[in-house]
């Protein structure tokens, strides 16, 4: 009922009509955007989400699904990146007189094509949040030397989107797109000083308490979205800390948590871990975010609120998923089912890794990499683990080694089979041991394939009897796999870890039959001195 009372004309009367004369407070943007995609748009082609759209004469912002030929999970995604206008940021770093004149036209033609009517996916709340908190993070770059008509019109429409975010925040779906709507209020509230209204700021404080776990960890289980959220706090915080202390305040204690728990999913190249939807990121760039944070708190071994575990020896590191996929609702995407999947890095060296994931929401690649197949797991027949699966994971460490029993009944219903798998990391870290035991059962046999994906920097070659894989990476270390109990080749694999570009590699794969006897698989991953 609310969202089409916004979408009347009378509701929009409700709004200011009339534009304040100057913002009291304005935020600087600590982050920087990409000229290469400002170059793009100079070019009329619109690349969000995974999806190009090109428009060369225009900006294409009521472009349906079938005229931008995407599918509707596509498409969707394509115009919540145009209309949140994130891509400013892009412009002000490229910077000159045509940067800014360029951006200053996008944001007049939206203003005088969206600004009057509030309805549509333009007005999401979400989206409205977005697109004020890149208003004002770039108000700066977009006001100096403006004329006056475009200065009028950006200032009220400012003034619009705030008081409307106000009413309409908590319309927005619970996780991000909740906290999206909470920070443009908060935003809009500070820079038309009515820090007085404590609305927006309460507002933005219970989104963050309902989405980030107690040790710091996002609610989507994916570290790219907790890295986003991060630098979105640590941006107004910075901004409150100068204006308006008190409400800086309530944000310290939410970077206290997410800063160790973003650490937490950093490899020693710097970049994250590739779980639910996660891609590695800029490594300088999370540096930033973490230093501008002012939050030292080291990572935990084990975040189990967030469901995932840590073990750390040396220079090894191993990350396990030790959760269930979150509800489609707080994840924006297909689950991913890699339960119990890991990720193994030595120094600056990936080794074994999850795919990642697509950037475009829609067809085949989304859903082939939200699947077991995609991870560094087992897989059991051709069914995927449910997602409702009960999954345990037992941590124990002595002199220095650290193994994990790990376990979960995703295949109960399927095939009345229990998945086990044990983890071992040595003291030095140069050995890692695996067991994966599929339990027996009465019925059916079944198929089960370990599958252990190598990072594109890796190279593998099958030798001896063919149960020895020698690994070699990009730094020239040696690594030295054998398995046991199932036949063991080399296939072909994907990586879409970095920048959402599809990179061939390789896995090890191991199969076998689970029967009336329970299967084990044996492994271990040795460094090569």
């Amino acid at each position: 009922m609310a969202a089409a009372w916004h979408g009347t004309r009378f509701y929009a009367l409700t709004l200011p009509r009339q534009a304040p004369l100057e913002l009291p407070a304005l935020p600087d943007d600590p982050w920087p955007g990409s000229a290469a995609n400002a170059d793009r748009l100079f070019q009329g082609r619109f690349l969000f989400a995974g999806a190009e759209v090109v428009s060369p004469h225009a900006a294409p912002w009521s472009l349906s699904a079938s005229d931008a030929g995407l599918d509707p999970a596509s498409h969707a995604a394509w115009a919540a990146g145009l209309h949140g206008f994130v891509w400013l940021r892009d412009f002000a770093t490229q910077g000159g007189d045509m940067a800014r004149r360029m951006a200053r036209s996008l944001v007049a033609d939206w203003i005088a094509k969206h600004a009057q009517v509030i309805h549509g996916l333009a007005w999401k709340p979400e989206i409205a949040g977005r697109r004020l908190t890149q208003w004002l993070l770039a108000a700066h770059f977009l006001l100096d030397g403006a004329d006056e008509t475009f200065g009028h019109d950006f200032l009220l429409s400012i003034a619009r989107h705030a008081t409307h975010l106000k009413r309409a925040m908590d319309m927005a779906p619970p996780g991000l797109p909740r906290f999206d709507a909470a920070l443009g209020a908060v935003y809009g509230a500070e820079a038309l000083g009515a820090a007085q209204d404590a609305v927006a700021i309460r507002g933005l404080d219970a989104a963050l308490g309902a989405q980030i776990f107690a040790d710091g960890g996002h609610a989507s289980r994916n570290p790219s979205v907790l890295y986003r959220v991060l630098r979105d706090v640590v941006a107004l915080w910075h901004f409150l800390r100068a204006v308006d202390p008190e409400r800086a305040a309530l944000l310290q204690p939410h970077l206290d948590r997410m800063a160790p728990m973003l650490r937490f999913f950093r490899h020693g190249d710097g970049g994250l871990a590739l779980f639910h939807g996660a891609e590695e990121e800029v490594a300088a760039q999370i540096d930033l975010v973490l230093d501008l944070s002012e939050a030292k708190g080291k990572p935990l071994n084990s975040a189990t609120p967030s469901g995932y575990e840590r073990a750390a020896a040396k220079r090894a590191l191993l990350l396990l998923d030790a959760g269930t996929p979150p509800p489609r609702a707080l994840s924006g995407a297909l689950p991913h089912r890699g339960l119990l999947s890991f990720e193994f890095s030595w120094g600056k060296d990936r080794l074994i890794v999850n795919c990642g994931a697509a950037r475009r929401p829609g067809g085949n690649w989304a859903a082939a990499l939200s699947g077991a197949a995609a991870h560094s797991t087992l897989c059991l027949g051709n069914v995927e683990p449910t997602a409702a699966a009960a999954v345990r994971v037992t941590r124990n460490e002595q002199d220095g080694a650290i193994w994990f029993e790990a376990e979960h009944d995703g295949w109960r219903t399927a095939y009345n089979r229990l998945y086990r798998r044990r983890l071992y990391l040595s003291a030095g870290g140069e050995d890692l041991r695996g067991e994966e035991i599929v339990t027996e059962s009465a019925g059916m046999p079944v198929d089960a394939v370990l599958r252990l994906h190598l990072h594109p920097g890796m190279h593998a070659s099958l030798i001896g009897s063919g149960d020895t894989v020698i690994l070699k990476s990009a730094s020239g270390q040696g690594w030295r796999w054998r398995g046991m109990g199932g036949m063991v080749r080399l296939e072909d694999s994907v990586y879409l870890g970095s920048g959402g570009d599809v990179r061939r590699t390789q896995q090890i794969v191991m199969a076998g039959s689970a029967g009336s006897e329970a299967l084990a698989f044996k492994w271990a991953l040795t460094k090569i001195n």
